[in-house]
């Protein structure tokens, strides 16, 4: 197993007995992975929204123990179909790059990669990434790595609600061979005023 560093730590629940983890992951086994909603093609449209500029904060929580706030800034653009987004994350001990090239691919559909930079600097190769429009929202769901993390391969759900003040609220699940490791609730807005009450 990897050694993580500092905040990367809360992507292995270290204080787990051996045992229970081998349990949960027997479970785990014959889970069924969530399914994407069905499309709807007039929800949320993740390129009208993050086309431009856009910010966020938020925070991350491992095993309901460590929690670490973080910032992060947007720039979108989108050409045709295909939208790319890069997001440049601010946690505690540094900055760090993830980028999206979405296209989609049919009537509130998504398809594409994200690429994220590792705690080596080095921009890790782009993984794939499905994504759907829901009726309030959205869901990107993928295997990837963690800003600024190591090279241990995790699963993300993005799933994301419209807030009537125009708003975004993201809560984020990171997961292990079916095992939560860690959660993040993240707002997504056009501007640092529109982020004041969250």
């Amino acid at each position: 197993m990897e050694k993580l560093d500092g905040r990367r730590s809360w992507l292995w629940p270290t204080a787990v007995a051996g045992g229970a983890v081998i349990l949960l992951a027997g479970l785990a086994w014959f889970a069924a992975p969530p399914r994407l909603p069905q499309p709807d093609p007039n929800g949320l449209s993740l390129p009208d929204f993050f086309a431009g500029k856009s910010v966020s904060k938020g925070t991350v929580t491992t095993a309901l123990v460590f929690t670490e706030a973080f910032t992060a800034e947007f720039d979108g653009k989108q050409t045709g179909d295909r939208f790319q987004l890069d997001e440049r994350f601010a946690f505690a001990d540094g900055k760090r790059l993830q980028r999206w090239d979405l296209v989609r691919t049919a009537p509130g559909l998504y398809g594409g990669t994200v690429a994220t930079e590792l705690k080596t600097g080095d921009l890790a190769p782009p993984m794939p990434v499905v994504g759907v429009q829901t009726k309030n929202g959205a869901v990107l769901d993928y295997d990837g790595y963690a800003p600024g993390g190591g090279g241990t391969l995790l699963h993300f759900r993005h799933e994301m609600t419209g807030r009537p003040d125009g708003t975004v609220a993201n809560h984020v699940i990171v997961s292990k061979f079916g095992i939560p490791l860690a959660t993040s609730d993240v707002t997504f807005a056009k501007s640092r005023a529109a982020l004041a009450p969250y």
